[in-house]
């Protein structure tokens, strides 16, 4: 009896893995998406956002990083701004723009070159290109030559659920470093940046060995309230850089970032370079992005800086905390199920409820207490499926594979 209980605890075990993924391979084709508009609205949720957008104490605004909105600009406009910028000795000037051909107008780009020439520490933006033919990242878009002589590369991709730029998207995580196809190791914007402020915290951070990494986000520009944390940077727009509406010490010996923040400051009809973040007040069914891509660089250089990092589950935990889950759930159900056969559908729903609770508190807990991104999807598919995947287990598939429950099934009763 007890060899029999562990036996089908064992396969029972298997058996709702294997339903797992079969569901999870018919989720992956989105066949009954148009069925689910409920569904939709969460897709692009975690449950960490929830700790983002609504639990998270208010952080002290990082004076370190100074960003810089180019607006509308033309490239004399952004050359004269430069000038203005670099003679307060910034540590680096960052520009998360590309300039990508000579125009017409060439005594704009003679004057962007000379600005850009005479910045004593400069990063500028590339991109590093996945080739689908070849499945590789094998190269890398840059601005003009004449325009990053003087400058040091660092690529500007972000990780998002967008297939392409213009979509709007979601940004979570980041690329510390990527490898492309001959072996070249780039940089992120943000780590090289934060190289020149903080060389042994970049190099500590890159040292983590980590593929991705998870953004510990501070803060916003102003925003009128699309995040809770506004104004947690230095933002500069084109009137205060033509008008010296700053003083010097704001950008002496700090990071400072040319980028587009919008027509003004505080546009928030401009999706242009727009990304959702778990910062976002409205964390389920997002209608509005929240943060320009400038403002994430900033916040990754911070979390550089800070070293407050984020920790997570390698894929091989996550699966092995999911496993762990069900084989303990299907152990404990099997014995209701045995034990107390007209109680089971009851008593496992409860406990199920239960520990869906409990598992959502403890992964917004250990992101609160130990900055730890506790992704427990697989646990969660798990629970979710254990009490009537065994149920299906016992009743159709155990019954079908013994005599008597398949004489059972095919027993004519005569009246």
């Amino acid at each position: 009896m007890f060899r029999r209980f562990w036996r089908d605890v064992i396969l029972g075990t298997f058996f709702i893995i294997s339903l797992m993924v079969f569901l999870g391979s018919v989720a992956a084709f989105k066949v009954f998406d148009m069925f689910d508009p409920i569904g939709d609205a969460f897709e692009d949720m975690e449950f960490t956002d929830i700790y983002f957008s609504q639990l998270l104490d208010d952080p002290i605004a990082d004076e370190n990083v100074v960003l810089v909105n180019i607006g509308l600009e033309s490239r004399a406009g952004i050359a004269m701004m430069i000038d203005s910028i670099s003679q307060h000795n910034p540590a680096v000037i960052g520009m998360d723009s590309f300039f990508d051909y000579p125009k017409e107008d060439t005594l704009g780009d003679m004057m962007l070159m000379d600005a850009l020439s005479r910045v004593e520490n400069l990063v500028m933006v590339t991109k590093v290109l996945y080739n689908p033919r070849t499945d590789e990242i094998d190269s890398v878009h840059m601005s003009w030559p004449w325009f990053t002589f003087n400058a040091e590369p660092a690529f500007a991709n972000l990780i998002t659920d967008a297939d392409v730029q213009e979509d709007l998207k979601m940004c979570r995580e980041f690329f510390p470093t990527i490898t492309t196809s001959d072996d070249s190791v780039h940089k992120a914007f943000a780590v090289k940046l934060a190289s020149y402020v903080a060389p042994e915290k970049a190099q500590k951070f890159i040292e983590r060995g980590n593929e991705v990494e998870v953004i510990n986000y501070r803060g916003n520009v102003l925003d009128y309230g699309a995040t809770k944390f506004g104004n947690k940077y230095y933002a500069l727009d084109v009137g205060d850089v033509f008008g010296s509406n700053y003083t010097p010490d704001i950008i002496e010996g700090k990071v400072v970032i040319f980028c587009f923040l919008g027509e003004y400051l505080g546009d928030r009809e401009n999706f242009e370079d727009k990304f959702f973040t778990p910062l976002n007040e409205v964390y389920i069914g997002r209608a509005f992005p929240d943060m320009y891509g400038g403002v994430i660089h900033a916040n990754i250089v911070s979390m550089i800086m800070n070293e407050n990092y984020i920790f997570y589950l390698k894929d091989w935990q996550k699966i092995l905390v999911g496993f762990i889950g069900l084989f303990l759930n299907i152990m404990v159900f099997s014995w209701i199920y045995k034990k107390l056969p007209k109680w089971y559908d009851g008593i496992t729903k409860i406990i199920q409820v239960i520990e869906f609770v409990g598992l959502i508190y403890l992964m917004v807990y250990f992101m609160d207490i130990f900055s730890m991104k506790l992704d427990l999807t697989y646990l969660l598919f798990a629970v979710a499926l254990s009490g009537d995947g065994l149920e299906v287990f016992y009743g159709v598939v155990k019954n079908s594979l013994s005599r008597e429950g398949r004489k059972e099934l095919f027993k004519v009763s005569r009246l």
